[in-house]
């Protein structure tokens, strides 16, 4: 059997079907906060073994908190064991990230909470 043929089914799957939602199902999908300007961030992570870095793009209006917690799920990590850095600034998970002066293309590093001086 040839290995086109092998694999050459059909899939009743419609990926782009819509999931039945009502609108205030739909609303809680969307981002909670796509206020602010779109930018694009390098995280860069130390903890655990090697230095891993990963690109993700959010808006200057998004909480630091919420933030935080897709970057955990991105390095699968607690959001309560790190702290976001930028330059040497620690961020504060209640402020937007517009607060703290970031632009598009910048590095923001995961420290780990006991180093941050502050605990989980």
């Amino acid at each position: 059997m040839d290995f086109d043929e092998e694999y050459d089914e059909d899939f009743d799957e419609d990926l782009d079907e819509d999931l039945n939602l009502d609108e205030s199902e739909k609303l809680k999908i969307k981002s909670p906060n796509d206020t602010g300007k779109k930018i694009a961030l390098y995280f860069i992570s130390t903890i655990g073994p090697g230095e891993k870095k990963q690109k993700l793009v959010v808006y200057t209006g998004n909480i630091v908190g919420q933030i935080k917690e897709t970057v955990g799920n991105l390095f699968a990590l607690n959001p309560s064991d790190f702290h976001l850095s930028h330059g040497g600034i620690t961020l504060d998970e209640n402020n937007p990230l517009s607060e703290y002066n970031v632009k598009d293309g910048d590095d923001l590093l995961l420290i780990p909470a006991s180093i941050a001086g502050k605990s989980p």
